[in-house]
């Protein structure tokens, strides 16, 4: 089936079943460069702006900084 056949079926997925097409293919393309890039049943640990005050320290620093320059 070509690409052109599967386009007006896209188009009328579901906003939810159009999502799970995209992460359908993106894990493809991945199985497809790597074979062992994800392990089934496994976790994968991912990165969270949460709990990092000592990042948004260095941040209030800076913007800090940046406004006395410019104020100065």
């Amino acid at each position: 089936m070509s690409l052109a056949e599967l386009m007006p079926k896209i188009l009328e997925l579901s906003k939810i079943d159009k999502l799970r097409l995209m992460q359908f293919l993106a894990t493809e393309l991945v199985k497809e460069e790597e074979p062992n890039f994800f392990v089934a049943n496994q976790e994968y640990p991912v990165w969270s702006p949460y709990n990092c005050s000592e990042a948004a320290n260095v941040l209030m620093n800076l913007l800090a900084t940046k406004q006395q320059e410019q104020n100065g």
